[in-house]
């Protein structure tokens, strides 16, 4: 009896430790993607470019072709194939509400590789999106759904895998969300906190550099600062075994143990997704590429469900003592990180607020309504959303570029613009141009990037998305087609025609290629620049000559096209 009540205990133990380390939806559980001792190279909540990034980046050994599986029971809801974005991709719908993405495989299954293969036939696209019937790729935990690779815009190979809330979209952690085990016993770095003073938060913000410094820095002193200021704090976490930078979930500071501002990672919507920028110290971003995460919390922001903020995240200094200013960071595994200094207030450190003169030249534009602006040939509109708090706008047309346009410098690219905002210029172009010309952003550099751009009457307009210098330029150059094989190259037992195809100016539009002109799939990836064309599904037969042509379009219509013979 007291060995079954020993063995019973055993049992009881086991049965709850595995229920404490295994997660359980709805009384399942989900396996890993990949046959790979989990190892990230990226994980939930990073700050990007204009999203946080939703989902984990799975390491697989810097070559593609690792098997990919299905974490749970399901069906196939969505597969797609871009030369951008996700790359192949394979959305799995579960019964317990969560939706889980496979991106940058390399291949699907065979059975969807085939379907898809017949799609893209029948529609005579390379891009495609496609909804299968719930009832067609029924999968079960464990089953293959594809091989990792580097398809759309990856870095390298690896498998980005996201879980969501099939109801809203909503990418949830996938380590938290699914119990991964990946070690993490490193806390969050801070590499740079700054100190900004403001005036006027709330009608026509005033800011000022104050001071910047390291962890590393002794700071011996208080640091003397405005009446009110805000802190922005530059911070990566490190994982065991990695020599990544991940992202830091959460941000907490602190007056003399009072929060002050709070800001975490979880549930942000793909919608608000670019108000990242608003979130980051944008200067810092847009000068010295440089991710500092900031208290202020602008007006127009759309981040407030996952901030926490007390004076929208401004430090109110009301007197001449010192204070304690601490900065506390969170990892996803629960690592913290602390950083304590001292300030005192300073009036002479006050920004001064706009005098008459500089509101005369420049042109108030509030967050919460439409803006609009128009001076001489050029014109912008901010509809609302556009700003994340109010701004003195201030433009002017500098030297002329080479097409004889002139350039117009709008306002300052250290000013972070949201979406929607549309520019147009009207220009006298020469009739045999007018389907070349298009908007461009100028560099500090020179150097022109297309922004594209419709005619409206006299004018030419585009949507644009950050302020800066901006003309008018043509795009007449026709694209580069390269092929890798030469004319009437014996190609037997060789599985595809490779090309290299490209356009400086305006960008590759789309591209077309048949043989003997019936269309064949040709995959493009504009990272290397390469278009595979490929023989396998092109039901060519041994040993006959072929010919095959090649149609490359840019964004300006302008169009290349090469015919080449081969034998297979």
């Amino acid at each position: 009896m007291n060995l079954m009540k020993q063995r019973l205990k055993v049992a009881i133990v086991i049965v709850a430790t595995f229920c404490m380390t295994v997660p359980q939806i709805y009384g399942q559980s989900y396996r890993l993607p990949l046959n790979l001792t989990p190892s990230l190279s990226g994980n939930f909540g990073e700050l990007r470019a204009t999203h946080f990034h939703g989902g984990l980046d799975f390491r697989v050994g810097g070559v593609s072709g690792a098997p990919v599986y299905s974490v749970y029971d399901g069906y196939i809801s969505r597969v797609s194939v871009s030369p951008s974005g996700y790359g192949h991709a394979v959305y799995i719908q579960h019964p317990n509400g969560r939706t889980t993405v496979y991106g940058h495989l390399m291949a699907f299954s065979p059975a969807v590789e085939q379907w898809v293969r017949k799609n893209q036939y029948e529609k005579e696209s390379f891009s495609v999106t496609l909804v299968p019937d719930s009832t067609l790729f029924r999968v079960k935990k464990g089953d293959l759904i594809g091989k990792a690779g580097n398809t759309g815009s990856s870095g390298g190979p690896h498998l980005h895998f996201e879980i969501r809330n099939s109801a809203t979209e909503i990418t949830l952690d996938p380590a938290k969300e699914c119990g991964y085990s990946i070690p993490d016993a490193i806390a969050p770095v801070i590499e740079r906190i700054s100190l900004y003073g403001i005036s006027g938060s709330k009608s026509l913000p005033v800011r000022s550099f104050i001071k910047s410094f390291t962890p590393a820095e002794k700071i011996v002193s208080a640091i003397e600062v405005a009446d009110t200021f805000y802190l922005a704090v530059g911070a990566i976490d490190r994982m065991n075994g990695s020599g990544a930078r991940f992202a830091v979930h959460a941000y907490r500071f602190y007056l003399d143990n009072e929060q002050i501002f709070s800001f975490n990672t979880s549930g942000i919507s793909f919608e608000k997704g670019r108000y990242i920028n608003s979130i980051l110290e944008y200067p810092q971003k847009e000068n010295f590429n440089r991710s500092m995460v900031k208290s202020w919390v602008e007006p127009g922001s759309a981040l407030r469900g996952n901030i926490a903020s007390k004076n929208e995240g401004l430090f109110v200094l009301l007197d001449d003592i010192e204070h304690t200013i601490r900065v506390e960071l969170e990892d996803n595994s629960g690592n913290k990180t602390t950083k304590s200094f001292r300030v005192k207030r300073n009036f002479r450190l006050n920004p001064a607020l706009p005098d008459s003169a500089a509101l005369a030249k420049g042109m108030i534009m509030p967050w919460y309504i439409p803006n609009v602006w128009e001076r001489g040939s050029v014109k912008i509109e901010l509809p609302v959303g556009s700003l994340y708090s109010s701004i003195l706008f201030a433009a002017d047309s500098v030297s002329s570029y080479a097409g004889g346009f002139p350039v117009w410098n709008l306002h300052s690219s250290s000013t972070p613009l949201h979406s929607g905002a549309r520019i147009s210029v009207k220009a006298n172009v020469p009739s045999q141009f007018r389907e070349k010309a298009f908007i461009a952003y100028v560099s500090e550099n020179g150097r022109l990037s297309y922004r594209g751009g419709e005619w409206k009457g006299e004018r030419l307009e585009s949507g644009f998305s950050q302020f800066g210098r901006y003309t008018i330029s043509y795009d007449t150059i026709q694209p580069k087609v390269v092929p890798a094989f030469k004319e009437g190259a014996n190609i037997a037992g060789g599985k595809s025609l490779r090309f290299t195809i490209f356009d400086e100016m305006s960008g590759v539009s789309s591209y077309r290629v048949t043989i003997d002109g019936k269309w064949v799939l040709a995959s493009y990836d504009p990272k290397t620049r390469s278009l595979v064309a490929d023989l396998s599904t092109a039901r060519l037969q041994r040993g006959k000559r072929y010919k095959t042509e090649i149609s490359v379009t840019d964004n300006r219509n302008n169009v290349t096209t090469l015919t080449r013979e081969f034998i297979w």
